[in-house]
């Protein structure tokens, strides 16, 4: 069971109580519950929940979006907002109270666990990062400090598991998607020669590149090989989206504008910024490369899997239009060399 305390903003009773139930039911600890944006405040200097659900729109002079800006103020706890809604407005006015995520109405408990398990792990890993930061500005680097750092270093990589979990619950993916690109994209790095510290900071990153389709609509992400029109452009947000929630932790590595360049293309004919060639990151186009090669020797919802070797020849016909040539060739002889599969 788990011991974390959640307290749900809702000023719907029923909605309320059917998520307190499903809460219950996840293994968390509904401390307290509230209708109103002031209520929440009194009883979150009381109770001190370890997160707040958060309605966006209540009852009253004050909203879930003020409630949770007077919050952020004076308590450190993390708010995940609920919403029906998708008003541009409310989301520009939430965004200024660095929220740790969004439920938008309806959601099942898939959903709710994934986005409320993200949301502890990323605020714990925040924590972790601040107290590290304090150590090694008041202390010299010892024993004591190293070990310390060994720590965060396990810390960051339990969140990112975390993280990368969320998302495979919530994706079209199978289970060890996530696994397996980062260690086709950790071998065609070494391949390439990269630096052990640029190494590690790429095998992060292929772990959580895509973490913002955990919010986004189950059938453009189930579908993602054959979309158009509107549900394309809503899809080719995603990079945006994930370098928006990655940037808000610290990393050692450029986390962030990794999964923002993973889909830019050699040529510039990618997406969302359209740069090109080695304006991109090497870790990015890399990631492009490895992300590749996972997603067609796995199966999808619209086609079977492709064998090792036309998976090659396809990423291959892509050489020096969307794949950098020096990252295919690695990737090429990495996987041709037959003594080294």
């Amino acid at each position: 069971m788990s011991s974390e305390k959640i307290m749900v903003v809702e000023d719907e009773w029923i909605v309320a109580d059917q998520l307190c139930m499903s809460l219950k039911e996840l293994g968390y600890t509904v401390c307290s519950t509230a209708s109103t944006g002031y209520e929440a405040i009194m009883k979150v200097e009381s109770d001190r929940p370890d997160l707040i659900l958060m309605d966006i729109v209540l009852k009253g002079r004050m909203d879930g979006i003020e409630a949770a800006g007077r919050i952020n103020s004076q308590f450190n706890i993390p708010v995940l907002y609920l919403t029906a809604h998708t008003n541009q407005k409310y989301i520009e006015r939430a965004k200024q109270t660095n929220p740790f995520g969004y439920l938008v109405k309806p959601y099942n408990q898939k959903e709710l666990y994934a986005t409320i398990e993200m949301a502890l792990h990323k605020h714990r890993a925040d924590k972790e990062i601040v107290n590290s930061e304090m150590i090694l500005y008041k202390h010299r680097v010892d024993k004591e400090t190293k070990d310390h750092l060994d720590r965060l270093t396990r810390c960051y990589t339990g969140t990112i598991k975390t993280f990368s979990g969320a998302i495979e619950l919530r994706g079209p993916y199978a289970a060890g998607h996530h696994q397996r690109v980062a260690e086709f994209a950790h071998a065609i790095a070494k391949e390439m020669g990269l630096p052990d510290f640029s190494v590690e900071g790429l095998w992060l990153s292929a772990q959580v590149y895509d973490i913002s389709l955990v919010n986004m609509p189950m059938e453009i992400v189930r579908d993602s090989g054959k979309l158009t029109g509107v549900n394309l452009t809503m899809y080719r947000t995603y990079p945006q989206s994930s370098y928006d929630i990655l940037k808000e932790v610290y990393f050692p590595w450029p986390v962030a504008n990794i999964a923002l360049q993973h889909r830019e293309c050699w040529d510039g004919s990618g997406f969302p910024r359209g740069i090109k060639g080695e304006d991109i990151l090497i870790e990015a186009r890399i990631l492009a490369i490895a992300d590749a090669l996972e997603d067609l020797t796995s199966h999808r919802a619209f086609r079977n899997a492709f064998p090792l070797k036309p998976a090659l020849d396809e990423i291959s016909t892509h050489r020096g239009s969307q794949y950098d040539p020096d990252v295919v060739d690695a990737c090429l002889r990495l996987f041709n060399d037959e003594e080294r599969l």
